[in-house]
């Protein structure tokens, strides 16, 4: 057999799967770790066995951050792999690929060629959001509420293909029991993805608009009806909860701050040099107005492949991103949903477009192809500075049992990260640190002096 569904199907998916994995290089060789809660969680992991784990209860619901799913899985990660960054990011990377394939899958199912759909596919799983998202472990969640969101949109276009028409209505067709398996699996796997994270939220706004769009589908209707009704539940239980966030805190609603977010984010993907969403903010009217161009191109070649599709990508992109809009500092993992839905309106549109619409996609794919290189390259240079600082710091940390450490880097530009990699962790490798570990306000007042190849010196060591 040959053809998408045989022997060249599978050849053209694994060549895909291949060259997601080989064009993330940087980030699965990567030799450490960009934050401190893969530090905070390592240091929680490290026990003698499994079985010695604080794990998360997923009955305890009252919790701000109630993700026993994604918590419990890092925790086995960090025990099992901690040790090991390059294969704790190899687990990533896997994930984040298994992603991308999945939108390649949904894409086909639309009736998407299959060049066009690994073409949507590699410009995810390579652009900006996604190399944030693949490269920080601290991400996990996002990777498992995506993943779970474009699992039950490949289940559902699964049925759809499968079923015995029961009527000439094709809107309506579906076997007798398409709409209970469609209606199973989207509770299943949103539950799954609510014990993932918040975001998740979005996947019964993102059913419906896939209901309405198919002009009420059975299986779809059934799906988008069990999503909503999982998370109303969870609302019903959590919303008291979710709307008491500590006041100035980075989950503090700031609704005010919605149509910035929002610009943010769209903006996002063709800022070259800039590593994170927030930082647009700092950016000059000029670049900003360039940004705002490139996005006001995509947003026309949509409109000019179909009105329709530019108002599914436009509402669509608004529901992925709700759950995050009134936080009061964008971050680049809340775009990961965002992502994939704008790869996949780029690869529906590209059949209906002719060769000067096509040729501006091609353009703005490769701009934002470069910025998530440009940020799979930061994540890697962050990481080789936490594999000799983090192990340098305990060994200053263990030469001085008692006291203040505070650091000073030498290289200033270095200052973020370290700040990063040095807040809050209670030990490294068994040494205690805490909060006797700080960064100090000038160089006047640090105990140790951070070299530029992250090594941690007590002030007045020989260099």
């Amino acid at each position: 057999m040959t053809g998408i569904g045989g022997f060249d199907g599978w050849r053209s998916r694994l060549a895909l799967a291949f060259a997601l994995v080989a064009a993330q290089a940087a980030l699965w060789l990567n030799p450490g770790y960009f934050s401190h809660d893969e530090l905070q969680w390592g240091a929680r992991a490290a026990v003698e066995h499994w079985r010695d784990l604080p794990l998360e209860s997923f009955s305890d619901w009252r919790s701000f951050q109630f993700r026993p799913l994604t918590f419990n899985l890092w925790l086995l990660l960090s025990h099992a792999l901690f040790d090991t960054p390059r294969l704790f990011h190899a687990v990533l990377v896997a994930l984040g690929t298994l992603n991308a394939l999945l939108l390649a899958r949904v894409l086909r199912g639309t009736g998407c060629r299959n060049g066009v759909a690994s073409g949507a596919a590699l410009a995810f799983g390579l652009s900006p959001f996604a190399a944030w998202v693949h490269g920080w472990v601290g991400c996990l969640a996002d990777l498992l509420w995506v993943g779970l969101g474009l699992g039950i949109v490949a289940t559902l276009q699964r049925l759809d293909a499968t079923a015995v028409v029961g009527d000439e209505d094709t809107g309506r067709r579906g076997g007798r029991f398409s709409w209970l398996i469609a209606a199973v699996t989207a509770a299943l796997a949103t539950t799954l993805a609510l014990l993932s994270k918040e975001a998740a939220l979005s996947i019964p706004a993102l059913l419906g608009l896939g209901a309405l769009v198919l002009r009420l589908r059975r299986t779809w209707l059934a799906a988008a009806l069990a999503s909503a009704a999982v998370a109303l539940a969870y609302l019903a239980l959590r919303l008291t909860v979710l709307t008491a966030a500590p006041h100035d805190s980075t989950y503090d609603p700031a609704w005010a701050a919605v149509p910035r977010g929002w610009a943010m984010y769209q903006l996002f993907p063709w800022a070259l040099g800039v590593s994170e969403v927030h930082v647009l903010a700092l950016a000059s009217p000029q670049r900003l107005a360039l940004y705002a161009l490139l996005f006001a191109a995509f947003a026309i070649a949509l409109w000019r492949a179909s009105p329709r599709l530019w108002l599914v990508w436009l509402a669509g992109g608004a529901l992925a991103l709700a759950p995050a809009l009134a936080l009061p500092v964008p971050s680049n993992q809340y775009g990961y949903g965002f992502a994939a839905l704008g790869c996949g309106a780029a690869a529906l549109a590209w059949v209906r477009l002719r060769r000067g619409g096509r040729i501006t996609l091609a353009l703005l794919a490769i701009l934002a192809l470069v910025h998530g290189a440009q940020i799979q390259k930061h994540m890697l240079e962050t990481g080789r500075l936490q594999a000799v600082f983090s192990p340098s710091l305990a060994d200053a940390a263990r030469a001085q049992p008692e006291g203040d450490i505070r650091l000073w880097p030498d290289a200033p530009k270095q200052g973020f990260a370290y700040a990063r990699l040095s807040h809050d962790i209670p030990a490294y490798r068994g040494v205690p640190l805490g909060p006797r570990v700080q960064m100090a306000r000038n160089r006047d007042e640090a105990t140790h002096r951070i070299t530029a190849a992250g090594r941690v010196q007590a002030m007045g060591e020989p260099q």
